[in-house]
C-alpha cells in the first residue's frame, strides 16, 4: 500500500507508530505496548488515537490481574480488534471480543484481564496531562536505550493517562450485551438506512460529556461520497474492515481494513468504496445522531421540507459537510 501522511496502516506499527512505549506485570513481563497513531490538539485533546497491543495476563496472575482503575477527566473509546479480554465496570464482569467496541467515560471505575494477545486501538480526549510525561518522554527520545529502565518508568507515579488506582472489584458475570459499556456495529444506539449505506450510533455525544460522538458508516461497493469544497474539519477515520479509494487534495490512495484515515480541515475529498466497509468517525464533530435524527424526522412527517432548502439547513446547524452522496 502507498504510503502517505494521510494514511495509517495500523498493520505495519513499525513504520506507522510515531512513538511508543511499554507498561510491565508484577513479574517484569512486557505486558502493553503503546504506539502514538494522532496527537491530541486543542483544549480537549482531540483528534489522539494510540494503537496498543496488550500482551495475555500470565497464567500465575490472571486471577487477580484486574487493573483496576478511573481517569480523572479522561474518555476513552476502544476498538477490539483481535483477542478476548475480561471487562470489569459496574459491579460486572463480561467478556470482549474482537469485533466489540469498549467506552469508558470520565470517573468510571474499570478494570481488564487480557485474555488472549489483544490489538487494543484507542481515541481519547480531555485526559489530564503532566509534564512528568513529557519530559520522561524526552529522555526516552535522546537515550533510547532506557525506554525500558523501571526507574524512569517510576517518575509518572500517576502515569501519562490520568489514572487513579483502585482496589479490586467485586462482580457478577453478564453477557456482553447486559453490558452497556460493551457497544457493537451489530447493535447500535441507533440505526439510519440510505442505499448502499447504513449510518449507525455507537457513542452518543451526551456519554462524552457533550464533546463529540462516534458513529460508523456500514457501506456497500459502489457507494460514494464528496464533501464540500474546503470542509471546515478536520476528519479522523478509522477504517476497521473493506476497501475504500479516497482522493484527498487531488491525491488518491487506497485504504483497507485496519487503517486511520487523517484529512486536514479545508482540504477537498471524496470517496468510493471499493467493498463493503465500516468507517468509524473518530473525530466526532459532526453532529450525526442529531442530523440524521431531525433529518428522518423531517423526510417522514413534512418531506415537502426538503425541496424549500431544509436538508441543507439541516447540515449547516449540525455541522455536516458532506456535500452529495450516492451509489455510483
Amino acid at each position: 500500500m502507498e504510503k502517505n501522511e494521510f494514511l495509517h496502516d495500523l498493520k505495519t506499527p513499525e513504520t506507522t507508530w510515531k512513538g511508543s512505549g511499554r507498561h510491565y506485570f508484577a513479574n517484569g513481563e512486557v505486558s502493553s505496548e503503546a504506539g502514538v497513531i494522532t496527537e491530541a490538539v486543542g483544549p480537549h485533546g482531540l483528534y489522539w488515537c494510540l494503537d496498543t497491543i496488550m500482551h495475555k495476563v500470565p497464567d500465575d496472575l490472571i486471577a487477580t490481574w484486574q487493573m483496576p482503575h478511573y481517569h480523572v477527566r479522561g474518555y476513552e473509546t476502544f476498538f477490539v480488534d483481535s483477542g478476548r479480554l475480561y471487562l470489569y465496570i459496574n459491579g460486572q464482569r463480561t467478556v470482549a471480543k474482537k469485533g466489540d467496541i469498549v467506552h469508558l467515560q470520565a470517573g468510571q471505575p474499570h478494570g481488564m484481564t487480557f485474555l488472549e494477545e489483544v490489538k487494543w486501538r484507542g481515541t481519547y480526549h480531555d485526559f489530564e496531562t503532566f509534564s512528568e510525561a513529557a519530559d520522561v518522554g524526552r529522555v526516552k527520545k535522546y537515550m533510547p536505550e532506557l525506554k525500558d529502565d523501571p526507574e524512569l518508568a517510576a517518575l509518572m507515579p500517576r502515569g501519562e493517562m490520568d489514572t487513579v488506582m483502585l482496589e479490586p472489584f467485586l462482580f457478577k458475570d453478564v453477557p456482553a450485551e447486559e453490558c452497556s459499556a460493551v457497544r457493537n456495529v451489530s447493535r447500535p444506539l441507533a440505526a439510519y438506512e440510505f442505499p448502499g449505506l447504513s449510518m449507525r450510533i455507537i457513542v452518543e455525544r451526551w456519554e462524552n460529556g457533550g464533546t463529540k460522538e462516534m458513529a460508523c458508516a456500514v457501506m456497500e461497493p459502489g457507494f460514494t461520497a464528496e464533501w464540500v469544497k474546503y470542509p471546515p474539519l478536520r476528519e479522523l477515520f478509522y477504517l476497521r474492515s473493506g476497501k475504500i479509494k479516497f482522493t484527498v487534495m487531488g491525491r488518491e490512495f487506497t485504504a483497507d481494513d485496519e487503517c486511520v484515515i487523517d484529512i486536514p480541515r479545508f482540504a477537498p475529498h471524496s470517496m468510493e468504496v471499493l467493498e463493503r466497509s465500516e468507517l468509524f468517525d473518530l473525530g466526532g464533530q459532526s453532529c450525526w445522531s442529531m442530523f440524521l435524527s431531525s433529518y428522518d424526522s423531517v423526510r417522514t412527517r413534512t418531506p415537502a421540507r426538503l425541496e424549500k432548502g431544509a436538508l441543507e439547513a439541516l447540515k449547516k446547524k449540525f455541522n455536516i459537510p458532506v456535500g452529495k452522496i450516492g451509489m455510483k
